[in-house]
């Protein structure tokens, strides 16, 4: 219980940390795997881990960009 309530103080509460499972391919993990060590070699403070949720969340929000522009073309 002490570590439970170490985190939501570092992240202010349970309301700000979210869980999200995704399903990949070998190919697809060993893929965001590669790129996620890239990147660490530049962040050595980074883990794996951050690096890919990361990664995962921009490509997110370029999917929701361009499904947005591409409803915006239809009307």
């Amino acid at each position: 219980m002490g570590k439970l309530r170490s985190r939501i103080a570092e992240t202010g509460s349970k309301t700000n940390m979210k869980k999200t499972t995704i399903e990949l391919t070998e190919e697809q993990y060993f893929f965001l795997k590669e790129k996620a060590l890239e990147l660490q070699k530049q962040n050595q403070n980074a883990s794996i881990a951050s690096i890919i949720r990361d990664l995962i969340e921009k490509d997110r929000q370029g999917w929701n960009q361009r499904k947005a522009s591409g409803a915006q073309k239809l009307r």
